[in-house]
């Protein structure tokens, strides 16, 4: 796919853009404010978060002008620390230094939502791949990877033995989550494009005729998920939008792959359809930017960020103050541009990455497995033909083999079943390592085959 095809779906600059065609939202509905109860979405634990204050403070220091005298603040003084600067090389060559205030952030406490300029320039990227917000009401705060702030969702809302409906199969990351409360994980199967929304209104329909508790919230992995590689269509977003209205529950929107979408548009967010404030969308710079710098956010409704913020100063108080500089200083050297380009880069690595580990399936597995293209992401995931579960494929005899990969059953929401699935991951792998695996996978299932 050229760069050229690889675009946001927004025309304009970073501020006061609009949404053409299919992607037109209302700004009067954007804008309206929200009449949502959120107190039916917290648990008792959430309820009994209070601010703190002196993590307050710091927020109110944060406003003071310059010169300002500080007694009221218990920080460390910068001027005892062991470091005088910060450079780095980027890969085009050019390099990033802190100025002495932006060092002097990078190595000091931050407010538990995060460093103000970074929220800023991200507010603008929601507003160019979104559609404009309504920040009066909206916010975001900055996390410890998308993970983090999925993890604080799901300890705002949920309560023991609370139902929750996710895709099957889904990211073994947000499962562990609600198996901590001991969730009835409704399931909803896919398909290449998406949850089946007729399953999950059937589901929900039987739940109120049988007095059932509905469930608060829904976990989607919507743009190229893992493991299945799917993107979740737009009609199919506006129909789950709309049960989430009638039914009343949240969408936990967890994207970190929306960066790394091979079709010519990207897609429309759940965020940019919402107009009740149901949507907590989860975005990541781990697959785009650096996993280690740690850096994730996630943008809903001011009122249950601010729940989650509680949470956050008690915890790891923020996320590092120096991977968040570093970051909010590289995104405005890019500016919009740069920005784009980086994407586009990054998205025609893993494009070809996808194109031939799908050359090299159907060079060794046409006649052993089924697949479907994967739209984005990192990840394709095969059906094993005439095996009805992958489980000593992957975890003995493939092991024998040295080659690894990621047994279906491991992504079930009930990993006791047999699964003939396996999740085959493109990212890392050099062209030769894949030619060397998949044909070894191949001589794996060929002995599997003959003993079942």
């Amino acid at each position: 796919m050229a760069q050229s095809q690889i675009y946001p779906i927004l025309d304009g600059s970073l501020t006061g853009t609009k949404i053409s065609g299919e992607h037109s939202i209302s700004p009067s509905k954007v804008l309206s404010p929200l009449k949502i109860d959120y107190s039916y979405f917290l648990n008792e634990t959430t309820k009994k978060r209070k601010p703190s204050e002196l993590r307050e403070l710091s927020k109110l220091a944060e406003k003071l002008p310059p010169g300002s005298i500080k007694l009221g603040v218990g920080v460390p003084n910068v001027q005892t620390f062991p470091f005088k600067g910060f450079e780095v090389e980027l890969a085009s060559g050019e390099n990033i230094k802190l100025n002495q205030n932006e060092l002097a952030a990078a190595l000091q406490y931050l407010p538990s939502i995060g460093y103000t300029p970074l929220i800023n320039k991200l507010k603008e990227i929601q507003e160019q791949y979104h559609g404009v917000q309504n920040w009066k009401i909206k916010s975001i705060m900055i996390t410890s990877g998308a993970q983090e702030g999925l993890a604080k969702a799901v300890d705002m809302c949920m309560r023991q033995g609370d139902c929750v409906i996710m895709p099957d199969p889904t990211y073994t990351g947000a499962i562990d989550l609600f198996k901590l409360y001991d969730a009835e994980i409704l399931g909803i199967k896919q398909d290449s494009r998406g949850v089946k929304v007729k399953d999950l209104e059937n589901a929900l329909l039987l739940r109120k005729n049988g007095n059932l508790k509905i469930p608060k919230l829904i976990y989607l992995n919507p743009t190229a998920s893992n493991p299945c590689g799917n993107t979740i269509s737009t009609y199919r977003k506006r129909e789950i939008y709309r049960l989430a209205c009638e039914y009343n529950f949240l969408i936990l929107e967890d994207d970190p792959y929306y960066y790394l979408n091979f079709e010519n548009k990207n897609p429309i967010s759940f965020m940019s359809l919402d107009t009740e404030g149901r949507v907590l969308r989860f975005d990541s710079l781990s697959k785009i930017m650096s996993s280690g710098l740690r850096i994730g956010f996630v943008t809903g409704p001011s009122n249950l960020l601010r729940q989650m913020e509680y949470h956050m100063s008690t915890s790891s108080m923020h996320t590092s103050s120096l991977s968040q500089v570093l970051v909010y200083k590289l995104l405005s050297r890019w500016d919009n541009e740069g920005l784009i380009s980086h994407f586009m880069r990054v998205k025609e690595f893993y494009k070809h990455k996808r194109d031939y580990m799908l050359q090299t399936v159907k060079k060794y597995l046409s006649d052993l497995a089924e697949w479907q293209d994967p739209c984005g992401g990192m990840f394709l995931w095969l059906k094993v033909i005439g095996l009805s579960d992958t489980r000593r494929l992957v975890t003995s005899r493939c092991l024998e083999k040295n080659v690894i990969f990621a047994p279906g059953y491991a992504l079930a929401i009930d990993t006791k079943k047999p699964s003939p699935f396996i999740r085959i991951s493109f990212s890392i792998a050099s062209p030769s390592e894949v030619d060397l695996g998949i044909s070894l996978l191949a001589d794996a299932i060929r002995e599997e085959l003959q003993l079942s």
